[in-house]
């Protein structure tokens, strides 16, 4: 089963001015964000590089036409899963589906970074406090490698993650359907020198 691609109206309606424009005039490309296991074309980017600076918006198209922003709305990603479903046959596809989750519905302004090693960590120079905050972690790196395991009632994945100037470990409990059972996360450092997303 796949999603038909939304048209240029309705997501000009959704992502408004000034990308509406854009979209309208055929200057942003619109192509799909794939989520594993889900239907083909449940997700689309929305980018326009016209302008002083690049806009980008993820957008999600409903089995009834609609579509909505799922840039930094999680409760929308929620009703886009439970209006398709998403099937998440092992491990390694619920990893894929939260990786896509964490990646289309991250702020425009929020770096957010799944890293699995320190040699991962992107680095900028960095104040005082900033160096002895990297000079700490390196010190006693923690483990970063993901988990991805089955559970009683679906999967359960761990990622470490730059959330902008720090470091964290995100858990998840996800159903086969897609919804999140739980979620949780540690920071495990903070005040980074971290490029700074603007």
């Amino acid at each position: 089963m796949s999603a038909p691609q939304p048209d240029a109206r309705a997501i000009a309606i959704a992502v408004g001015e000034p990308l509406a424009e854009a979209v309208l005039d055929g200057v942003a490309s619109v192509t799909e964000a794939p989520v594993p296991g889900m239907p083909v074309g449940v997700a689309w980017r929305v980018l326009s590089n016209a302008g002083p600076h690049p806009q980008q918006r993820i957008v999600g198209a409903w089995p009834d036409g609609s579509v909505g922003v799922l840039t930094a709305d999680q409760a929308a990603w929620a009703e886009l899963v439970a209006a398709w479903g998403a099937r998440l046959r092992d491990p390694a596809t619920a990893r894929a589906y939260v990786e896509a989750y964490l990646a289309l519905t991250r702020g425009a302004m929020v770096a957010v970074r799944v890293v699995t090693d320190v040699a991962d960590l992107p680095w900028r120079p960095g104040s005082a406090s900033e160096e002895g905050a990297k000079a700490r972690l390196l010190a006693d790196a923690p483990d970063m490698a993901p988990v991805e395991e089955q559970t009683p009632d679906g999967f359960h994945v761990e990622l470490v993650l730059v959330v902008d100037q720090r470091l964290q470990r995100n858990r998840f409990d996800v159903r086969p359907d897609g919804s999140f059972a739980a979620t949780s996360f540690q920071v495990l450092a903070e005040g980074l020198p971290f490029p700074i997303v603007r």
